[in-house]
């Protein structure tokens, strides 16, 4: 009996582990593959993911490679200091491209007039991401991070605030 226990015991892990496994491949291997093939039949292209970590070793290296150099007093020019990233890919790859943080995709928007088309967008099929808490304690759950009906009600409160008349 105790043989039996112990075996249907081991199945039962093997069948966890199976299923860890295969999410692991699914997350890790086939999802950015399949993302990245999608986007690149549309035009989007970017740099290549990595396994595991994405770009973020590039990203690393260039921050890293850019850690010496001084803003000059007179220049707004702060790119090439806190996201050289951008500065090398968007010539590379356009103004809109994908790069990964990990596993998770990231679309960069260079083009204003499709910056300007997802800002006005009342749909609501671009959501705004709250994954990071420490962002959300930072700024709160105001109007900035709020999406769908909550927003609708913060900006009908702020909006008589920055009516021109009252703004003068």
């Amino acid at each position: 009996m105790g043989f039996v226990f112990s075996g249907m015991l081991a199945a039962a892990a093997a069948a966890v582990l199976a299923s860890w496994a295969f999410n692991a491949v699914v997350h890790l291997v086939w999802r950015p593959r399949a993302i990245t093939r999608r986007l690149r039949a549309q035009g989007v292209a970017g740099p290549d993911y990595r396994f595991f970590s994405g770009s973020l070793g590039e990203i690393k290296k260039l921050r890293g490679d850019g850690a010496g150099l001084q803003l000059d007093v007179s220049s707004h020019d702060f790119l090439p200091i806190v996201q050289p990233h951008f500065r090398k890919w968007i010539p590379l790859y356009g103004s809109t491209f994908l790069y990964w943080f990990g596993a998770q995709p990231n679309i960069c928007l260079a083009d204003v007039s499709i910056v300007r088309k997802v800002l006005s967008d009342r749909t609501g099929m671009y959501t705004k991401n709250l994954t990071n808490p420490h962002f959300v304690r930072l700024l709160g759950k105001g109007l900035v991070l709020t999406d769908g009906e909550e927003w609708k009600r913060h900006r009908k409160i702020v909006h008589p605030t920055f009516n021109m008349d009252k703004l003068k």
